[in-house]
């Protein structure tokens, strides 16, 4: 058996395929669309995820037993507090685009049937509110994917008000993906919790590559670096 490191430096360096193509499929997006009301519903699912990100992560520090150690209490609130910021930070980037201030209300219903798409549903899917090793395993997989694909997007959005905001949520985003690694080398300690991750992993992969290409279709050179999850 891995020891618990052994075990989560394999898992990161088995990400790098997941996180080459999503920034591939991110770079070709926005390089390519031209149409300003796209980028408007685009970046408006964004900003809707980024709620249901802090939604998620708040419920989760909310559910946590009263013997939670203070540095994991710590950790989430933080990311739960990051994930408001970012809510913010996309919430601008629409009302730049639009030119006037938005109806969050009235953005949030109207993209609530999308939401099985966008990359916090995964919490639900997984588990991840209930089953710890998930919720470490949903910080180190969909949080680096993310860290990458908002890299990606603050280098290629020429618009520096845009690409500014991009680059400090994928800062954050990296740290969030940190915590994940921190808490599934503490639960990785058992056969037991290796072959949990084991069964799902790359399922996993291919559910974030699919929420990531989802806009325009798979690119042959994402896809063919996806083939190693088959």
């Amino acid at each position: 058996m891995l020891t618990s490191k052994e075990f989560v430096a394999k898992i990161e360096s088995e990400n790098e395929a997941l996180f080459r193509a999503s920034e591939l499929q991110i770079k070709h997006y926005y390089e390519n669309v031209t149409d300003k009301d796209e980028l408007i519903d685009n970046f408006t699912g964004r900003m809707v995820n980024e709620r249901m990100n802090m939604e998620e992560i708040s419920r989760e520090v909310a559910a946590l037993p009263a013997g939670t150690d203070p540095k994991k209490l710590i950790l989430l609130s933080k990311q739960a507090h990051d994930e408001a910021k970012h809510f913010q930070f996309v919430k601008e980037v629409v009302e730049y685009l639009k030119g006037e201030e938005i109806d969050m209300q009235e953005a949030v219903e109207s993209h609530a049937q999308r939401l099985e798409q966008k990359g916090a549903a995964m919490i639900k899917k997984y588990n991840c509110n209930s089953n710890p090793l998930m919720l470490g395993l949903y910080q180190l997989l969909a949080e680096g994917r993310a860290a990458r694909n908002w890299g990606m997007m603050a280098k290629c959005i020429k618009d520096p008000f845009i690409s500014s905001r991009y680059a400090k949520i994928a800062k954050d985003e990296t740290f969030h993906a940190t915590i994940g690694r921190m808490e599934l080398e503490k639960l990785c300690v058992t056969q037991e919790a290796q072959d949990e991750i084991n069964a799902v992993i790359n399922e996993f992969r291919k559910d974030l590559f699919a929420i990531t290409s989802s806009k325009t279709g798979t690119l042959e050179e994402s896809a063919k670096l996806m083939e190693v999850y088959a």
